[in-house]
């Protein structure tokens, strides 16, 4: 039998460090139920970093690079938990490494007897946010996570109890599968009572069908956490949710509706409310959409479970006719035309493009001369309207 021995968790620490850990950090489980922490008064919480390129584009889906970065973490953790291990014992105290060797995840409740977010609020690192994630002011919920249970006498920091989401409820209204249930949590809340985890797995099945059939990963709920947004603006990036999709037939009488909406304003400028943006019907857009020839390019964009941008555009002889570049009034000031009109251009690289807006739309002819465009001809619309032609 082994003697116990002076223990410096800064050697521990430093070796896994070294390892490619983020953060190791002793937590005291004593106020978690002994049978659940399998008789050990403290464990340590391993986390390392998702590399924060690969969480930007889960804003598109979960991509084969997600996939691996995935299964590359989870080996790393293993090898991080079972070296703890291993150090810890040749110190003369017990350890018992949470990898996947020895924990297995219960089907049925979705989840493992301790889970190594839990073992990270106790000893500070993070809270459960809504979407059942740990969350942290560092990295949002960019993380994966391994535990060890020990009874080595580490010095502890304070746990974290409650979480600090507050009012922000971005993976409440943008989790497709409307899996996090709006409430916050608390130490002694179980998940259910904030979180369907069965909503959860149909959507992260779902959104991984086309890359790994039957893999129960999403991260949208990741992405698109204010925390996780800093991180990525932090680390030079620019964030790329929500991100331009093609429309369906089923989007259209949605998008004809924040059509109206969003040119009220310019109705009401002019005082002509029979303006075509305002007239236009889903069933002429659903023809021109249903023609193949040409045929429209019409893209959307969704942010809260809802469409909040829209532009569309034909091309012919070379030229791409963009038009009804809208944006909700709620979701203006945040780049979101610039990047409906990015990606339109980038649909039809190489032609020439060209549109129109109204004379006295001031906000609007400084926006596409941002862009680039240039005014080249002034031409008047059925109803006596004077519109200024750009060109790029």
């Amino acid at each position: 039998m082994i003697e116990n021995t002076q223990f410096d968790f800064r050697l521990l620490e430093q070796s896994l460090l070294d390892m490619g850990a983020w953060r190791v950090l002793p937590a005291d489980l004593s106020d978690v139920p002994e049978d659940i922490r399998l008789g050990m008064p403290r464990g340590i919480s391993i986390s390392v970093t998702v590399d924060l390129n690969i969480i930007n584009d889960l804003a598109v889906g979960v991509s084969p690079a997600y996939v691996d970065e995935y299964d590359r973490l989870n080996r790393l953790l293993d090898q991080l938990a079972d070296r703890a291990s291993e150090v810890i014992i040749s110190h003369g105290y017990r350890a018992i490494p949470l990898s996947r060797n020895h924990v297995k995840v219960e089907y049925m409740s979705h989840s493992t007897i301790l889970p190594h977010k839990t073992v990270a609020t106790r000893e500070g690192l993070g809270w459960i946010g809504k979407n059942a994630l740990l969350v942290t002011a560092d990295r949002g919920s960019a993380i994966r996570l391994t535990s060890v249970l020990t009874d080595a006498p580490f010095s502890c920091a304070e746990p974290i109890n409650e979480s600090d989401c507050g009012t922000c409820d971005s993976c409440v209204s943008n989790c497709q599968g409307q899996a996090p249930l709006g409430s916050n949590w608390s130490v002694n809340m179980s998940r259910e009572s904030f979180f369907d985890v069965l909503a959860c797995r149909k959507t992260c099945v779902e959104r991984t069908w086309k890359t790994k059939p039957g893999l129960s990963i999403c991260g949208l709920c990741i992405t698109v956490c204010p925390w996780t947004q800093k991180a990525i603006r932090e680390a030079g990036l620019t964030p790329r949710f929500p991100v331009p999709e093609f429309a369906s037939r089923g989007d259209i009488d949605e998008i004809i509706a924040l059509q109206r909406l969003c040119f009220m304003r310019e109705a009401e400028r002019i005082q002509n409310f029979s303006i075509a943006p305002m007239t236009q019907t889903s069933e002429a857009l659903r023809a021109d959409f249903e023609n193949p020839r040409p045929p429209l390019t019409l893209l959307k964009l969704v942010e809260d479970r809802r469409i909040i941008g829209s532009v569309r555009g034909f091309e012919r002889d070379g030229t791409l006719y963009i038009g009804r570049l809208i944006v909700h009034p709620d979701y203006q000031k945040r780049g979101y035309g610039e990047r409906l009109m990015t990606a339109i251009e980038k649909c039809h690289a190489g032609a020439r493009y060209e549109l129109f807006t109204g004379e006295k739309s001031v906000d609007n002819r400084r926006f596409y001369l941002n862009l680039g465009y240039r005014e080249f001809d002034v031409r008047e619309s059925k109803d006596g309207a004077k519109l200024i032609c750009f060109e790029k």
